[in-house]
């Protein structure tokens, strides 16, 4: 992840809502055009959500009445990637850049994930990486990731599980392990584990946040700032909400047809 700017924003702004999370991690990406764009660092939580990937059939990866039964909400992010499970234990991790070079999506995930696995280790854990956008230990999934490399910008985000309800997640993504005949991306299911779980005491969000802010600015060798929205991406995010995000249409279905040549911003 090579950049130019040794000051990044730092925006640490989570909604109530996971759709609304979600609209404002797709209007970061996209705004990302900006001629005074500087990378950003995102820091988020949600409450209780499965969030697909963009191209999966969601009732080949969820389990639609337990969720509906646990208050679990279901919904849809922008990018590729399998089902992931969010609540107030999983610290969620987005870093976005110009995208400024030649960049394939194996050597961005191996970049992006290397801020994690370092600020891992800084626990004391020492996990490996699996197939190119997760990290495990002891063969559990602790962190799994999705990216997006459009012509201007490079986006990667990351659940953490932190203190994650894992037997929730289990139930509600219980389809996951079931092997089904499908044309959509399918999840790979693997038994999961939390932060707290594999240090046998508790974690909190902040603790993983503050060792990630400071690999980001060693590692990476820039500064972060805390940072508010702007305008142009508090509207815009407003705009996906309201238009796409907060639709079961999009959320269930996809609906990928009717979004083609409307993501980009005017």
């Amino acid at each position: 992840m090579v950049t130019k700017e040794k000051n990044w924003r730092m925006i640490d702004l989570s909604y109530g809502s996971p759709s609304m999370n979600l609209a404002l991690e797709e209007s970061l990406a996209r705004t990302a055009t900006q001629i005074e764009f500087l990378p950003i660092v995102r820091f988020w939580v949600d409450p209780k959500a499965v969030v697909v990937g963009r191209y999966q059939e969601t009732s080949a990866e969820v389990d639609i009445v337990k969720c509906s039964q646990h208050g679990v909400e279901v919904a849809r992010r922008f990018t590729g990637g399998g089902a992931v499970f969010h609540d107030e234990g999983t610290l969620n991790f987005t870093v976005i850049t110009k995208r400024s070079e030649p960049l394939s999506s194996l050597k961005f995930h191996e970049r992006s994930l290397r801020l994690v696995q370092e600020s891992l280790r800084r626990f004391g854990i020492n996990p490996s990486v699996r197939d190119i956008n997760s990290l495990v230990v002891n063969g559990r999934k602790l962190c799994g990731a999705a990216a997006s490399l459009g012509r201007n910008f490079a986006f990667w985000h990351c659940s953490i599980l932190v203190s994650t309800d894992t037997r929730l997640l289990e139930t509600v993504l219980a389809p996951s392990k079931v092997t089904l005949v499908t044309q959509f991306v399918r999840s790979r299911w693997r038994p999961v584990a939390t932060i707290a779980e594999a240090l046998s005491k508790p974690v909190t969000i902040g603790d993983v946040k503050s060792r990630l802010i400071t690999c980001v600015e060693s590692l990476l060798e820039v500064r972060l700032e805390a940072s508010r929205l702007s305008a142009r991406e508090e509207e815009y995010s407003r705009k996906l909400f309201a238009e796409k995000y907060s639709s079961q249409d999009w959320n269930l279905k996809g609906n990928r047809q009717q979004w083609n040549g409307k993501e980009r911003v005017e």
